[in-house]
């Protein structure tokens, strides 16, 4: 997917937080140590941070409305210690700067039990005018910005839309633009203006959560949908969808210099899967050799991200996240030269997952040295690959 890493959205200020978080009791016996520290009167940062990263390293993290408050907590409070450097000294030191939004959808983030904007799943940029982007968000809808990024609209009031996974913008026309959302994929020919749920009565029946959503670069009525009701196709710009595979599809990429080349992830189980398509995507072929393969060494891998790059055209990068031989987060980073058709393992240590240690790092950890295990790798992942240089490969 064409992603901007690392993309900071600060939606709230920190009294409007105040009012609508409940706070409760610190000494309840039913919190873990690490919810008690940070429910209490006056927290100590370090201290709960301790605690929460020591429990999570003995246990998987499962989201509930405690590990949401401590995430919002977090940026509140380096949000206010942050506040007293000048943005001079940002820039001179290139650290990331906000460029909004800066508002949300209150009504659609009423009906989430975390308010506001909370995260960002997609930006994508105009081919035809780079100066316009758009971005989906968790419980705060479509975002536009003319732009990039000065300046931001909210383009889906009418729609009280949560779970923007995917946007799809036509390369020929911005005003055309596809998003995903409550369930189904929403068009607009007029920038967001006004919207129309697309697909036939088949496909418009299921209750789709889609995670990606790609126009053929040359023909802009062929539409593909990756969802967990599986793979889909449309060549009248999304009227009607033929099912090309059934399963939960993740991830569709288009090989550089043909769009009769395609990829494909695909989750199944514990494991992720690796399809290519010569023919446009009507027949898919599933690639196995040095791919990862969790049910060998006992673990479990259900996420993985693919990125391409014009500079190294039949070269895909694969980050696999999951568990095995003691430890979790990074699964490993593979490398295909050959469109698919075989992979390396290339990083990090010598083996797939296992505990992080100096060169085992964990790149999906919360530690900024790679020193702890785990992660938010199955909720929180991106990677893109340089397109001058197939050799740079950025992580989120």
């Amino acid at each position: 997917m064409r992603k901007i890493l690392f993309l900071l959205f600060i939606t709230l200020q920190f009294s409007v937080v105040a009012q609508v978080e409940m706070k409760y009791n610190a000494n309840s016996e039913n919190l873990l140590e690490w919810v008690q520290l940070m429910y209490a009167e006056n927290p100590d940062e370090g201290e709960v941070n301790n605690a929460y990263t020591d429990y999570y390293k003995k246990n998987e993290l499962v989201k509930d409305k405690h590990t949401q408050y401590y995430k919002r907590w977090l940026r509140n409070i380096s949000r206010f210690s942050n506040a007293k450097p000048t943005l001079q000294t940002s820039k001179s030191s290139n650290q990331w700067e906000c460029v909004g939004p800066w508002d949300f959808d209150k009504d659609a983030a009423s009906r989430s039990y975390a308010p506001g904007a909370a995260h960002v799943y997609t930006v994508e940029q105009s081919v035809s005018n780079p100066n316009i982007l758009y971005a989906g968000s968790a419980t705060a809808g479509a975002w536009k910005t003319t732009d990039k990024g000065d300046s931001w609209n909210l383009i889906t009031q009418d729609l009280s839309l949560n779970g923007v996974y995917a946007i799809e913008i036509d390369f020929t026309n911005p005003e055309i633009i596809y998003i995903s959302g409550n369930g189904g994929i929403y068009k607009s020919i007029n920038s967001g203006s006004s919207w129309n749920i697309i697909g036939d009565a088949v496909f418009t029946s299921m209750s789709h959560s889609v995670k990606d959503i790609k126009l053929d670069p040359v023909i802009n009525l062929e539409l593909f949908v990756a969802s967990d009701e599986g793979l889909f196709k449309s060549i009248d710009g999304g009227n009607n969808f033929t099912q090309i595979m059934s399963g939960n599809f993740l991830e569709i990429e288009f090989h550089p210099n043909s769009t009769d080349t395609m990829y494909f992830i695909k989750q199944a189980g514990d494991s992720t899967l690796f399809y290519r398509s010569d023919d446009g995507g009507n027949t898919l072929t599933n690639f196995t050799n040095g791919w990862p393969n969790p049910n060998s060494v006992g673990g479990g891998q259900k996420r993985t991200e693919i990125a391409i790059s014009p500079a190294a055209t039949d070269k895909i990068v694969a980050l696999a996240t999951g568990s095995a031989n003691g430890g979790s987060g990074l699964y490993g980073i593979y490398i295909s030269d050959d469109k698919g058709e075989n992979w390396t393992f290339q990083c990090c240590g010598p083996q797939p997952a296992g505990p992080p240690d100096s060169v085992n790092i964990n790149i999906m950890g919360w530690q900024p040295d790679g020193s702890d295990d785990g992660g938010q790798y199955y909720y929180d992942l991106a990677l893109a690959v340089n397109p001058i240089n197939a050799d740079i490969i950025h992580v989120g």
